[in-house]
């Protein structure tokens, strides 16, 4: 197949020419009987259809066209092919920042002459349609609406460079939702700043060890994060990845876990300039087929360096599982992490001296607005929206710091803490390991 760009008369018959061959070059394989192939019911099919209609077919250039602005017309022609190109770009191994270089290697500039030659049999073709009364006048804008780079070759290169740039979708935002195939940016509205986080220090300083050590190049061990709900699981995982500006989120639907892995894991790994963070929320671990998991993680196959799993489940992972990764394990939250949370609150008031009275009185009137039902749990979560009350509230600090230095200073009551987080993991788990905790703790106390 001659190269693309080489010089022929310029006909306008050629021009159709060298663009079906461009199309094949860049988008075609050989199918079982050697003849080049499109995927089927493609972009690049149809226009392979649209510069050469398929001979005794009784579907004309017109036909094609519309088909073409039916199947795709939701977005633009350019950014349609700017899409393809750059998936294009990737599987021949020339990453964005290839693209932006002034020098670019000669694979680059191959490419660029066969997208220079595609352009301009698809504004040749545009210029065939005008006038057919079989088109579609969407059809026909939509297809004329393609400007062919003009200039110097250097400056039509950078011009192609930029429709494709264009198409980098992981440039675009740090966050996505992965479903079916697809990957969905996704605002970070929600996510909360790390100071906006409170008590269990040493979960958080893991949060920062490993988010950080993967941003770094240093490991990509996958992240088993358990609690029990309403412990901040999910956000911790949004704000400590967010906070290192080198990494992606991404947030596949639980069952890619089962089904699907191997095509969320391929185009991720053909970019190692970015790195990512596969965010699997809020799974039941025994339900949940491991076999992908375990195959490609620690088992026949390695993941690629620049990705890393988190998973993170109210249930405790298999040890099978647990093998595979570091685990990070929330402390069941009872009365002294009521405190600590209190008090770590109170700093962003300023408070540096703390006076004791005050935290147990704030920790006390908590749970006595759980007694009357204002919350339907005690969590971290539940704790937090009750603190946030006192800062916009001037009267209700004033009246929780006089109860806190009168003569009755009340205590948070630890066995409310206890009964709620039996029931929980009774619901949870079932009685049985409930039977096996309370096993464990006679044993521990038996033993001093």
């Amino acid at each position: 197949m001659p190269n693309p760009g080489v010089a022929v008369a310029d006909t306008e018959q050629n021009r159709l020419k060298r663009a079906l061959r461009a199309l094949e070059l860049l988008f075609a394989a050989p199918g079982r009987d050697g003849k080049l192939e499109f995927p089927g019911h493609s972009m690049p099919e149809i226009l392979a259809a649209l510069f050469s209609p398929p001979a005794g077919s009784p579907a004309q250039t017109a036909d094609y066209a519309n088909r073409l602005y039916r199947d795709f017309g939701g977005k633009p022609l350019e950014a349609r092919l700017g899409s393809l190109l750059f998936d294009m770009f990737l599987s021949n191994r020339i990453l964005p920042s290839g693209l932006e270089q002034k020098n670019r290697g000669p694979n680059s500039r191959f490419l660029f002459r066969a997208a220079q030659d595609l352009w301009e049999g698809i504004s040749e073709t545009a210029k065939r349609l005008a006038g057919d009364a079989r088109v579609f006048p969407a059809a026909l804008d939509y297809i004329a609406a393609l400007q062919v780079p003009a200039g110097n070759e250097e400056e039509r290169f950078s011009a192609f460079a930029a429709t494709v740039l264009a198409a980098d979708r992981f440039r675009q935002t740090r966050m996505f939702r992965y479903f079916k195939g697809e990957f969905m940016p996704t605002a970070f509205d929600s996510v909360k700043p790390l100071k906006r986080f409170f008590g269990y220090h040493g979960v958080r300083a893991q949060f920062k060890d490993h988010f950080h050590n993967f941003a770094a190049g240093k490991s990509n061990l996958p992240l088993l994060v358990n609690s029990l709900p309403g412990h901040g699981k999910t956000s911790m995982v949004l704000s400590y990845s967010f906070a290192e500006e080198s990494l992606t989120l991404v947030l596949p639907d639980p069952v890619t876990l089962e089904a699907g892995w191997d095509d969320l894991i391929a185009p991720l790994a053909l970019r190692p300039d970015h790195r990512f963070v596969l965010f699997f929320d809020d799974i039941n671990p025994n339900e949940t087929n491991w076999f992908n998991f375990r195959t490609n993680v620690g088992g026949a196959f390695s993941l690629p360096e620049n990705i890393m799993p988190v998973l993170s489940a109210n249930y405790e992972f298999p040890a099978n599982i647990l093998s595979r990764g570091r685990r990070i394990s929330f402390p069941t939250f009872d009365e002294q992490r009521c405190c600590e949370i209190v008090e770590d609150y109170l700093s962003t008031f300023g408070i540096r001296h703390y006076n004791r009275n005050l935290i147990s009185q704030i920790a006390a009137s908590y749970t006595e607005d759980f007694g009357q039902k204002k919350f339907t749990e005690l969590s971290p979560r539940s704790l937090i929206r009750y603190l946030d009350t006192y800062e916009h509230d001037q009267n209700k600090r004033k009246t929780i710091v006089e109860l806190a230095t009168g003569p009755m200073v009340t205590r948070p009551d630890g066995q409310l803490f206890y009964e709620f987080n039996i029931e929980l993991m009774r619901s949870l788990y079932g009685e049985d390991y409930i039977k096996r905790l309370l096993k464990q703790r006679l044993d521990d106390i038996s033993h001093g």
